[in-house]
């Protein structure tokens, strides 16, 4: 895709799982909360406007808790991917940074596009600390149903101790209901 997102170098979407049923309304424990009505809209809005950005991201890796599960599986199937092919990842449900680390380090280097579905306040901090390892000490918030896109010049940039201020965000947005 020219002039686009498309281009060789590597793209990684950081996001937020979408609106969730409250776990007291829902009858459940936090990690099998499922998508609200609305938070099902918000997820296929998202892979919809990753696809129209991006539409070779080819690796979606989620945490194992329900409601990121579906918001990534959503986003999967937005981008022509079959969800089953989301990579859970349970490290990422209670993880700090580093368990995002170990994720990212992990994304095949032929990956042309990369997404990672997750928790706050985990997500504003791994944001934070691509974009300038945390020194800032401004972390960003992120609703549910954000995401933030990085442009790469690897994935080797995602290696620790270099993941730390790899890049900023070419674009943060939120999916609202």
């Amino acid at each position: 895709m020219a002039g686009g997102y498309g281009e060789s170098m590597p793209l990684l979407v950081l996001a937020r799982h979408a609106h969730t049923i409250p776990a007291a309304e829902a009858g459940t424990d936090d990690f099998d909360r499922p998508l609200s009505d609305a938070g099902q809209a918000q997820a296929r809005r998202m892979g919809e406007h990753l696809a129209s950005l991006a539409p070779a991201i080819d690796t979606v890796i989620a945490s194992s808790a329900v409601r990121t599960v579906a918001t990534a599986e959503a986003i999967a199937s937005g981008l022509g991917a079959a969800p089953a092919a989301v990579v859970k990842d349970p490290s990422l449900y209670s993880g700090w940074v580093d368990a995002w680390a170990d994720a990212m380090a992990a994304i095949p280097a032929d990956a042309a596009g990369a997404v990672i579905v997750g928790h706050e306040p985990t997500v504003s901090a791994v944001v934070a600390h691509v974009t300038d390892g945390g020194a800032s000490g401004q972390v960003p918030r992120f609703p549910p149903s954000s995401i933030a896109v990085f442009r790469l010049e690897s994935w080797d940039d995602l290696n620790a101790p270099h993941v730390a201020g790899a890049g900023r965000p070419e674009l943060i947005r939120h999916f609202k209901e």
